[in-house]
């Protein structure tokens, strides 16, 4: 018995292998009995309806099924879910099941497939289950290598026994609705069908008589899909998006230039501004030295006049001092009536310090009864917080919530690290599932860019129980090997070096060689695998290998199988569903943490609330104590306050009448007081303007001697007079404005640049505000810090940016340059690859319009031919191949299009025609299955008869299966070519469900007869 070979990726997982079996649960009105599928013929589908003919028999609603099962494209599973799909489940009212029975509608069922490849149908099997439901998700699928199937006695135990079947598949593999198709038949369509039913929209197929309703290019790309050669246009596209890629990174570098050569002008632009902002502050400085030097001039010649003025004012002032010492001394001789005043002063300060102590007594009364009020509010609240309180003390629930928070931060880490475990475990199945695991799977990937066809060799090894002992120590060394042709060795070793250093390359055999026993592969690695056997001796306890040449001993005592794809996977599996697990538990555990820790914050706060209810306890008692003790106090200070009021009085009315003899000597006194304070005053004034003029400090602020700033500013020969202040003064502001503007502080409000100039510019503004004839505030150097600060800094960079501009131009000119390269060379290679696609799809086109015709001609037709255009892709749309297919009415008539009016009959002739001539040019069509329902009903005698034949004939040539629904009037001819006949019978409208399905065949196959006997025959009477 020879191993199955692998199958293609491109065809799923169920690569090359055929239906041999279906089997339905709750679907229609159809029983749970296994059918039997005889592969590579053309199965004839009738029965028997209620009405004496094969309407309403069920036989569509199995087309249905199986077309579900395959995963028909018409049924857009990646689009609508299978929503439609769960209209084929049974309900009583469309299945017209009288009332009495009183079934009810379902709400799930299933769509049980079994496949086999031809070669070794025992050792290949593999079963798929569909399961539709009337609510989201409407459909999904499952597989399992084998035979996995309900075989219960009756049919009733059949279908209780499907739930259990579908639950045991798991869910580690499950397909939804939109992944089904490629996962398990690949990219090609598995089943192509042209079914007469309303559960899903019509769409146009070149299976129905809706050919006309196609347009030339939906035409064109079913054909290349029959002919499984989209492929090619995907890669098509996908070299397309890589050329559109480069044009898009050239036209951004290029945009990008240009941004940049802007950015950088704006880069050259400051560092001129900045350098005139230089030159500006320059002048700058120098009219504020000028400035100083005229101030202080000035201020010397002003400061020598007032000190001449002051002198006289002081003679004078002397004079009037003398008159009012004789004025003081008259009034001083009052003396008695001073204490008076004193006695009256007194008794007013009492009065009043005692009105103070009242009112002092009063504000404190309200303070304690207002913090009286505060304390009986928090009262207030803190009760209904204290009423959780367990009797612990704070420190006591506060130690148990830090043990509870310590114990939720614990279960919080152990779930992040549970998930990262599954995480890590699911990633993992993921790359043995696709044969790219460890190293082995890095090389894999790194080569299939580069169009390297390799494989993992212990992946594709599979050794037997006994031979395990020897040749898992063999194999150990090479777990991350991989095996490619010998023609890709030297590129596949160069691909290797640096990217993936230590990679082991095996070079496959030339031809197909037999390997040593215990060993089953699809690799030619005969010899790598021979020479292992002779150099690696097993020892006399068979518990190592050796070679003795190296001195090289390898251990063995593997646990686990080391090799073969499906060890790994069931390895991968058992890991993950340990870590899902894991994650579980942790999920709860994190779950009761946070519940003790919520019930723990609880506790804590209520006993702080109790605890607080007792500190205010006591603090109102205290309070109340202040209170009552305070009232005395203010009752007295009152009567106190009155008593010092009335004493006041008295003391004011003795003082009244010496006042009128003390009024008159007070007069002249004024008199005199007051000319000697105008003196003091004019002294004053004179001093102020003497202090304004600062002569001493505008000559600190010069720095020099009266000399040196009358030289300064003696004018020259050919200039008018010297130059005053306020001019200079202006000068100075007007260059540090300049200074300002061009290095770009333009005195917008809220402009971004920076506070420290933006301060700067107030400080400006002020600066050039300010009255040039006083002391400044601030110096030029000051006002000009900021500004100087920024271009000092700048300096360097200012050199510096200029020699990067220079240096990043010439680089973005060269990478724009090896773009520019890079854009012609992809669109060089995309140009050759549609050159190669179009021929190559050129020549099918020809050899499906040859089969086109051959097939037409051998059905009585007068010729039928293609005519295809192709139409090249402008940026990213598809490629479209418009073809149209044309045929003879009549021997020396011209072709006519497809859409031209003519009989329903010859449109569906000619639709299955393309449909088989386009199988007849596809070279993988093992395992592809047609349905056609209604087949012939609309066809003449003749037509019939020979596109039966035709069925038959590429059924068998083309290794696919057909299944064709037959009328009665179809029947009889149907029987003369098909390889199987499926016969329903719904024989009463007054039956629930139909009556098992009888079936009329022979398969020259008897292990795949074999496969399926038991199953097909479990519930048979008269099996």
């Amino acid at each position: 018995m020879t191993t199955p070979p692998t199958s293609d990726p491109s065809r799923g997982i169920v690569g090359d292998r055929q239906l041999v079996g279906v089997q339905t649960f709750d679907i229609a009105r159809l029983t749970a009995h296994a059918v039997p599928i005889v592969p590579e013929t053309f199965i004839a589908v009738s029965g028997l309806g209620p009405k004496d003919d094969s309407n309403g028999s069920g036989k569509t609603s199995f087309l249905i099924a199986v077309s579900l099962l395959l995963a028909d494209p018409q049924w857009r599973l990646e689009v609508n879910g299978g929503r439609h799909a769960s209209g084929i489940l049974f309900r009583p009212d469309a299945a017209g099941v009288d009332q009495a029975h009183h079934a009810s509608p379902v709400t799930h069922g299933y769509i049980v497939g079994v496949f086999a490849h031809p070669a070794d149908p025992a050792t290949s099997s593999l079963t798929v289950w569909v399961r539709i439901a009337t609510t989201a998700p409407y459909l999904q699928a499952n597989w399992t290598e084998g035979m996995h199937v309900a075989d219960a006695a009756t049919d009733h135990e059949r279908s209780i026994q499907a739930d259990a079947l579908w639950r045991e598949l798991g869910t580690r593999q499950i397909l939804s609705a939109r992944a089904m198709a490629e996962k398990l038949y690949g990219t090609a369509p598995r089943c192509l069908t042209y079914l007469d039913t309303a559960l899903r929209p019509p769409v146009p197929s070149l299976l129905s008589q809706q050919l006309t309703e196609m347009e030339p290019h939906d035409i064109g790309r079913s054909l290349i899909a029959l002919s499984g050669m989209t492929h090619l246009l995907e890669e098509e596209e996908d070299l397309r998006g890589q050329a559109l890629q480069h044009q898009i990174n050239l036209d951004k570098a290029q945009t990008q230039h240009a941004q940049a050569l802007l950015a950088e002008e704006e880069v050259m632009s400051g560092v001129r501004a900045r350098e005139a902002a230089r030159l500006a502050l320059q002048r700058g400085h120098e009219a504020w030295r000028r400035y100083l030097a005229a101030s202080f001039r000035d201020a010397h010649h002003s400061d020598q006049r007032i000190a001449e003025t002051m002198e006289e004012e002081r003679q004078a002032a002397a004079t009037v001092a003398a008159l009012v010492q004789d004025a003081e001394d008259h009034v001083t001789s009052f003396g008695s009536a001073a204490e008076l005043a004193t006695q009256e002063s007194k008794a007013r300060q009492r009065w009043s310090d005692a009105q103070q102590h009242a009112r002092e007594l009063s504000n404190k009364m309200t303070e304690l009864t207002t913090r009286q009020a505060l304390l009986r509010s928090q009262r207030t609240a803190l009760l209904p917080q204290a009423q959780g309180w367990d009797g612990c003390d704070c420190a006591t629930t506060a130690a148990r919530l830090e043990q509870r928070r310590r114990d939720h931060t614990k279960a919080e880490q152990q779930c992040v690290e549970a998930e990262d475990t599954v995480t890590r475990a699911r990633t993992h199945l993921h790359n043995v599932e696709q044969g790219r695991s460890g190293k082995a799977g890095r090389a894999i990937d790194l080569l299939s860019e580069h169009h390297i066809h390799a494989h993992g060799l212990l992946d594709q090894l599979n050794v037997d129980e006994a031979a395990r002992a020897v040749w898992e120590p063999r194999l150990a060394p090479w777990q991350d090997a991989i095996v490619v042709k010998p023609e890709h060795e030297e590129k596949a070793r160069r691909l290797l070096h640096t990217a993936l250093p230590g990679a082991q390359i095996i070079s496959s055999d030339v031809r197909q060689e037999r390997l040593p026993e215990g060993i089953h592969s699809t690799l030619n690695v005969a010899r790598f695998l021979s020479t292992l056997q002779e150099r690696m001796i097993p020892s006399d306890d068979s518990t190592a290998v050796r070679d003795h040449a190296m001195a090289l001993t390898v251990t063995g005592g593997f646990a686990a199988p080391l090799a073969g794809r499906e060890t790994r996977l069931r390895q991968a599996r058992d890991d993950l569903a340990a870590a899902e697990q894991g994650a579980t538990e942790a999920t709860e555990a994190m779950t009761a943490a946070t519940a003790a820790l919520t019930l723990a914050t609880t506790q804590h706060a209520a006993a702080q609330a109790a605890e607080e209810l007792a500190c205010l306890s006591t603090r109102e008692n205290d309070l109340q104590t202040q209170i009552d003790e305070l009232a005395g106090r203010v009752n007295k200070a009152a009567h106190d306050e009155q008593e010092l009021q009335q004493t006041w009085k008295e003391a004011v009315a003795r003082h009244a009448s010496h006042e009128q003899l003390l009024a008159n000597a007070k007069l002249k006194l004024d008199a005199v007081s007051k000319a000697l304070k105008e003196r003091h005053r004019s002294l004053e004034a004179l001093e102020r303007q003497r202090r304004q003029i600062a002569a001493s400090q505008w000559q600190l602020l010069w720095g020099g001697t009266l000399e040196d700033a009358v030289h300064l500013l003696d004018p020259a020969s050919d200039q008018g007079r010297s130059p005053r202040p306020g001019a200079l003064h202006r000068q100075a502001g007007d260059e540090l404005r300049k200074a300002y503007e061009h290095y770009g502080v333009d005195g917008i409000p809220g402009a971004d640049v920076g506070e420290d100039l933006r301060a700067g510019e107030e400080t400006m503004r002020a600066f050039s505000e300010t009255d040039p004839a006083g002391l400044p505030t601030f110096t030029f150097a000051d006002v000009a810090a900021p500004l100087d600060n920024r271009l000092v800094g700048h300096r360097d960079q200012d050199e510096v940016a200029a020699a990067r501009i220079t240096h990043d131009q010439h680089a973005r000119e060269q990478a724009i340059a090896e773009l520019t390269t890079g854009v012609a060379t992809s669109v060089r290679n995309l140009e050759t690859l549609q050159d190669m696609i179009e021929k190559h799809l050129d020549g099918l086109f020809a050899q499906i319009s040859a089969a086109f015709n051959d097939l037409d001609l051998r059905g009585d037709g007068y010729g039928a031919k293609l005519e295809h255009v192709s139409v090249r892709p402008q940026g990213a749309g598809d490629w479209q191949w418009q073809v149209i297919p044309r045929w003879k009415r009549s021997r020396s008539g011209g072709y006519v299009s497809y859409r031209e009016n003519a009989n329903s009959a010859q449109v569906k002739v000619h639709a299955i025609l393309l449909v088989l001539a386009a199988l007849l040019a596809d070279s993988q069509t093992e395992g592809r299955v047609l349905i056609l329902d209604e087949l012939g009903n609309s066809l003449g005698e003749v037509n019939r008869k020979d596109m039966l034949a035709a069925l038959r004939d590429v059924a068998r040539d083309q290794h696919l299966t057909i299944l064709g629904t037959c009328q009665d009037s179809v029947l009889a001819d149907a029987a003369d070519v098909c390889g199987e006949l499926l016969w329903f019978v719904h024989a009463s409208a007054a039956d629930i469900i139909n009556q098992p399905t009888n079936v009329w065949a022979f398969d020259g196959n008897g292990a795949q007869t074999q496969l399926t006997e038991d199953w097909i025959t479990t519930g048979r009477t008269h099996a």
